[in-house]
C-alpha cells in the first residue's frame, strides 16, 4: 500500500494520540540525523504518560522521555531522516520503507495488550529470586527458600546482569557461526568465582549447552575452595587453577575469555592471551588501572599538556580521564585485532565505580575501516604523549601496520 508524506505521518500521529503504539523502531538513517537508530515505547513516570525514545549512536544509547505532542512533532523529523520504520501496535504490525517519493506501507493484523508501561517496573532476571538455586544457595546469596539476602542483592544483581552479556554473547556467536551447541570459557582472575559458577549454571540448565569451563586465578587456597564446591555440587566441565594469566596454558582455541576487575595492566595481559587462545570473544571489566596516569603525569611535554589544561590542573580529573582513556584505547587496540567492540556499563554506578565493560567479538572489517582506526590509534597515542604496555602486547595481532 502506498502513502504520500502526509498520509504516512498522519498515521503515526494517529497510534501516538490513540496510545496504541507498543513499540517503535526506526533504522536505516538516509539524512543528516545525529543518530542512527531510534527505539520509542510508551512509559509512565510518576502516573503521567510518556513516549520514551532510546537513540542510539557509536553504541551508545541515550534517552528522552516526550510528551505526545513532543513526539508527534519528533516523528515528522524522523520521517526525513529514516527509511525503516517497524511499528508494533494492539492493532497489527506496520512495516514502512520510504521510497524516492511515497511510502510503502505493509500491514500484519494482531491483536496484543500493551504491557506494564511502569518505569520501574521489576526486572525479569535470568536467575530469579524466590527459586532456589544451588550455587547460589552453597555461596551464601540466598537461602535454601531461594530468596536472595538483603545483604547480598547487589551480588544477585551483578551476576544477573553477567548472564545477560555472556547471553547475548552467545547469541551474537552462534549467529555468525563462530560456535555451535558448545562453547569453551575461561574466567581469568576469577576470584571466589560467583560469576564461573553462574555461567556453569546458565549453559546447563538454561541453553543446555556443550562447555568446558576453567576459572584462573593467583590465590591458591581460593581455587581449592572453589574446586571444592564444585565437587559438592557436581559441576561437570568446571575446573579452578592457580596460576598467572600469563602462564595460562591448559586450554587452546578458547571461545570466549572473562576477566573481571583484573588490576591495572592484568587486564591488558587478559586481552593477549585472548588473542593468544584465538578467542572468539573477550570481555573484560578493568580495574585500578594506574598506567597511562603515571606515564602522562611524568611527560608533561606532550600535546595533551602543551596548552593550559583544565583536566591536567586537577590530579582527581586526571585519574578519571586516563581510566577513560585506557579503555578508550583497549577498544580500539582489538578493534585492530578484527574484532567488534562495544564499551558500556556493567551494572549502576551507585553499586560500584568499576563498572566498564568491554566487550569485543570477532567481526570481518574492511580493510579501509582497518586504516581509518590505526590513524585514530596513533594520534591518540600521540596526543597522550606515552608508550602503553598494552601497545607493546597486541600490535603483533594488528591486521594493519606502521607503512
Amino acid at each position: 500500500m502506498k502513502y504520500n508524506r502526509e498520509q504516512t505521518e498522519k498515521l503515526l500521529k494517529e497510534f501516538l494520540e490513540n496510545k496504541i503504539l507498543v513499540k517503535g523502531v526506526i533504522s536505516n538513517m538516509k539524512g543528516n540525523y545525529e543518530y542512527t537508530k531510534v527505539v520509542i515505547k510508551p512509559v509512565l513516570l510518576k502516573n503521567n504518560f510518556f513516549f520514551q525514545f532510546e537513540q542510539f549512536q557509536n553504541n551508545k544509547a541515550y534517552h528522552s522521555n516526550l510528551t505526545t505532542k513532543e513526539s508527534i512533532e519528533k516523528i515528522s523529523v524522523l520521517l526525513d531522516n529514516f527509511k525503516q520504520f517497524m511499528i508494533f501496535t494492539t492493532e497489527g504490525d506496520y512495516q514502512i520503507l520510504k521510497g524516492k517519493n511515497d511510502f510503502n506501507v505493509k500491514v500484519t493484523r494482531v491483536s496484543r495488550e500493551i504491557t506494564s508501561l511502569d518505569h520501574n517496573k521489576t526486572k525479569n532476571y535470568l536467575l530469579e529470586d524466590g527459586t532456589p538455586i544451588p550455587f547460589l544457595i552453597k555461596l551464601g546469596v540466598m537461602g535454601e527458600n531461594g530468596e536472595v539476602f538483603k545483604d547480598s542483592y547487589n551480588k544477585f544483581r551483578q551476576i544477573n546482569k553477567y548472564l545477560e552479556f555472556i547471553d547475548d554473547t552467545i547469541k551474537e556467536l552462534k549467529n555468525k557461526k563462530l560456535i555451535t551447541d558448545s562453547v569453551k570459557v575461561v574466567d581469568f582472575g576469577c576470584g571466589k568465582s560467583y560469576l564461573t559458577f553462574a555461567l556453569h549454571h546458565y549453559l546447563k540448565n538454561i541453553k543446555e549447552m556443550k562447555f568446558t569451563i576453567i576459572g584462573l586465578d593467583l590465590k591458591k587456597d581460593v581455587m581449592e575452595y572453589c574446586n571444592k564446591v564444585a565437587k559438592e555440587l557436581n559441576c561437570e566441565n568446571l575446573e579452578f587453577l592457580t596460576g598467572n594469566i600469563k602462564d595460562f596454558d591448559k586450554m587452546k582455541d578458547v571461545d570466549i575469555i572473562f576477566s573481571l576487575h583484573a588490576c591495572n595492566n592484568a587486564t591488558d595481559y587478559a586481552l593477549l592471551k585472548g588473542l593468544e587462545l584465538n578467542a572468539k570473544a573477550i570481555l573484560a571489566v578493568p580495574c585500578c588501572q594506574h598506567e597511562f596516569n603515571q606515564k602522562m603525569s611524568a611527560n608533561k611535554n606532550s600535546e595533551f599538556f602543551a596548552k593550559e589544561n583544565p583536566i591536567g590542573k586537577h590530579g582527581i580529573l586526571l585519574e578519571k580521564f586516563t581510566s577513560v582513556a585506557t579503555d578508550a584505547f583497549r577498544a580500539q587496540a582489538l578493534e585492530l585485532c578484527g574484532f567488534k567492540t562495544q564499551v558500556m556499563e556493567f551494572i549502576d554506578m551507585e553499586h560500584t565505580p568499576k563498572n566498564i565493560l568491554i566487550r569485543a567479538i570477532k567481526d570481518k572489517i574492511k580493510p579501509e575501516i582497518l586504516e581509518k582506526k590505526f590513524v585514530e590509534y596513533e594520534v591518540f597515542k600521540k596526543f597522550l604523549g606515552i608508550e602503553p604496555i598494552l601497545d607493546e602486547l597486541l600490535k603483533p595481532y594488528f591486521l594493519v601496520k606502521n607503512k
